[in-house]
């Protein structure tokens, strides 16, 4: 009897274990969110500086994660989660 306690106890264990692991796949999949850009509304002139693009375009809105000089000619693009 305690063999097949030990043995429930053992799948028990190995079903939780796999269990926690699909939850932490599936986390690590929704942090890779795809990110959308748009034109900075505050941003004027040739693009230049992407560092400078990106605290514009952190300042215009707490939307956005980032800001880069991209087209031709350079225009500051924002970025944000989809």
């Amino acid at each position: 009897m305690a063999s097949s306690q030990k043995k429930l106890s053992a799948a028990a264990a190995a079903s939780a274990a796999v269990l926690l692991l699909l939850v932490v796949a599936a986390e690590m999949v929704s942090i890779g969110e795809a990110t959308c850009g748009h034109l900075s509304g505050d941003y004027h002139g040739p693009c230049v500086d992407d560092q400078s693009c990106r605290v514009i375009c952190k300042h215009e809105s707490s939307d956005n994660i980032d800001g880069a000089c991209a087209d031709t000619p350079p225009h500051c693009y924002c970025y944000t989660n989809c």
